[in-house]
This record gives C-alpha cells, structure tokens and sequence, in this order.
C-alpha cells in the first residue's frame, strides 16, 4: 500500500518558476489554466521572502470528494485525488468545498497552446487530453509515479524544494523532517498529502489559495 505526496521545504524555494513550466509542458495544461502556482509571503522583521507552491493537496480525506453530485472524484491507486472528465459536469461545487480552492475551470474552450497556425499540433497523449469546463488539478503525475518516476514538478526543481514521498514507506533520510511537516493553512483535518516544512514563515497560517486565471 502506498500513499504519494509531496513534502515541500520553503526554505529552498527560490520561485523559478520550474515547476509550474514543468507542469505545463508535461500535461499540456491549458492556457490561463494552472495546476499548481507559486506564492509568496514576507517576513519583514527577519527581511526575508519565501515563496511556495500550491496546488492539489491530494488529501486522505478530500472535502472535494463527497460534494460531488455526480461522484466524478475519486482516488488513485496511491491516494491520489483524480477527476473523470466524462462524469464530471462543472458544477464547482469541488472549488468552493476545496479550502485551497484547488480545481480549475477552463471555460475559454482552448484546450492547447499548440492548436493554431503557425505552431502545428503534436498529437496528446491520454492523460493530456481533457475537455473544457470541466474541473482539473495537479495528478500526482500519475502517469509518471506509476512507471517508478517522479511527478515531473519534483523532477526539475533545482533546489530540492520538492522531494516526492511515499507516507506509507517514508525514506529514513525525510522522517524526522517530514514528522514537523504541516499542512498549508492549518488543514489537518483533511490529512493532505502535500505537506510543508519552513524556518521564516509559518505555512499552518498562511491563508494562500489557488487563484483562477481571468
């Protein structure tokens, strides 16, 4: 049994932005749609700025999950929280449960960057391929995690930021830090995956949630 995350160390994001292009590329995300984003937040006493990703959380105990009306969420085979686009109806009743308001609604109708002359189409794969209006989030890169690999944002960072877990089999090397990880503002209820360890900020208190691109 295995239970995928991510531990996030926000001391050593320098906010490259690598993930977040990462992402795009790897998933063909669509424009004005984002997966996960970079924040910030200032210590003005200590002058330093921190910055941090947020995205899907992937929680053991979604709130997104059971305010589906046409049970269109559901958990991967390592806990991950995944949608089916088939069932689902973009309702948003997953956004306004989620308390980082996670899931994001492409409405524009344009589902790749790649899609219009001059730029020629390359062919999606399966996970790449999702209609619009309906909710998406980060996957965990299932695709990825499922052939031994890591989800792509952890692969490139340059930092180390992002260290990619198993919560059921955690490397001896990530126990003590992962055991003072917290959950982004304060979410413990909901067991997320996705946890965060920091020195200058305190992320059980920063109130940061997903932004929906205009």
């Amino acid at each position: 049994m295995s239970r995928f995350g991510i531990l996030v160390d926000v001391d050593k994001c320098i906010g490259c932005m690598a993930c977040f292009v990462a992402c795009k590329e790897e998933n063909k995300v669509a424009p004005n749609i984002q997966w996960n984003q970079i924040h910030r937040t200032e210590n003005a006493k200590e002058r330093i700025i921190n910055y941090f990703r947020v995205s899907c959380m992937h929680c053991d105990e979604p709130a997104c999950l059971p305010v589906c009306p046409v049970k269109a969420i559901h958990k991967g085979p390592a806990g991950e929280v995944l949608v089916d686009p088939a069932k689902c109806i973009g309702c948003g009743a997953c956004r306004a449960a989620c308390p980082w308001s996670v899931p994001q609604f492409n409405k524009a109708g344009r589902t790749n960057y790649f899609d219009k002359a001059p730029l020629a189409a390359a062919p999606l794969e399966e996970w790449q391929k999702r209609p619009a209006g309906k909710a998406e989030r980060c996957t965990l890169c299932v695709h990825r995690t499922g052939k031994g690999m890591p989800p792509k944002c952890v692969e490139v960072c340059p930092t180390g930021c992002l260290s990619f877990v198993d919560w059921d089999s955690l490397d001896p090397k990530l126990k003590d830090r992962a055991a003072k990880s917290v959950a982004l503002g304060g979410h413990e209820e909901r067991k997320p995956k996705v946890r965060f360890l920091a020195t200058h900020c305190k992320p059980e208190a920063l109130k940061d949630k997903m932004v929906q691109p205009g």
